[in-house]
């Protein structure tokens, strides 16, 4: 009797590891499918579309549906308009444990009484990853365009790559001008590029046709200076960084804690 009740724990314990643990059962909803012709889906989220409107997605490519046949990855057929990243408010921006201090872009902090209607045009025989909501947070722009931050804020994007972090934040991108934005740590560089005709605390200015990174608040983590500027370095010693100054075309990468950790110039044919 002990024996047959040993064979049977193990043997529910044994499938139970099998049914919860097995890595394909996480994502036993989710599957591909392999288009024969250009074909219209719709990805999460949407309630109402007009034929138009419905993304077209290109024959002999591979998409990504969940159980619905919604689609979460595919390369677009042809160009598309499609709505991005949102987050889910802008008071979710403030929502931050040990809040940092005031925010580079964010500026004014009123939440949205409706729903934002935020569209990118996204280029045909490209890749675009879904959210759940049905909003782009990876792809390739067509066209430069606009993309507003806020109330008060927006910034010019180039066509390229671009990605979003899930508050809505822009991540990785291509300017589309010369930009003047705050990178990591700009607090320890309130005043140090101050010049008799500009003071803006903590700005620096980034090169347009440039790839660029942000963090979620905004702040750059990763780009190239337009202009000479000085900037702290980590030079491994010093916790509080070594004030240097950098030469304009340089792509300078930040740590944590806005030191400079790399930085690359360009070269000039």
């Amino acid at each position: 009797m002990k024996k047959f009740l040993l064979k049977v724990s193990v043997g529910i314990i044994f499938s139970t590891i099998i049914i919860f643990c097995n890595p394909l059962n996480a994502n036993a909803a989710v599957y591909t499918k392999t288009l024969t012709e250009n074909t219209r889906i719709t990805p999460p989220g949407v309630i109402v579309t007009w034929w138009d409107s419905i993304p077209k997605f290109k024959k002999g490519s591979v998409v990504i549906l969940n159980q619905s046949g919604e689609v979460l990855e595919g390369v677009l057929a042809e160009n598309a308009s499609l709505p991005y990243e949102t987050g889910k408010t802008q008071s979710s921006f403030n929502k931050i444990s040990n809040p940092p201090p005031p925010l580079p872009i964010f500026i004014n902090t009123t939440t949205e009484a409706k729903p934002l209607y935020r569209v990118l045009t996204f280029k045909g025989g490209t890749k675009v990853t879904f959210n759940e909501r049905g909003e782009v947070i990876r792809g390739t722009l067509a066209a430069g365009d606009s993309i507003s931050l806020n109330t008060s804020n927006h910034i010019f994007v180039s066509e390229g790559e671009i990605s979003f972090h899930p508050n809505g934040m822009p991540a990785t991108f291509c300017l589309s001008q010369n930009t003047y934005m705050r990178p990591v740590g700009w607090q320890q560089i309130l005043i140090e590029n101050y010049t008799k005709n500009y003071n803006s605390p903590g700005f620096i200015e980034f090169k347009e046709k440039k790839n660029i990174e942000l963090n979620d608040r905004g702040e750059v983590i990763k780009g190239t200076l337009n202009k000479e500027s000085k900037l702290l370095s980590d030079d491994g010693l010093l916790s509080e960084g070594v004030l240097k100054t950098y030469e304009a075309g340089t792509t300078v990468e930040f740590n944590k804690n806005g030191f400079v950790v790399k930085a690359e110039k360009e070269q000039t044919k």
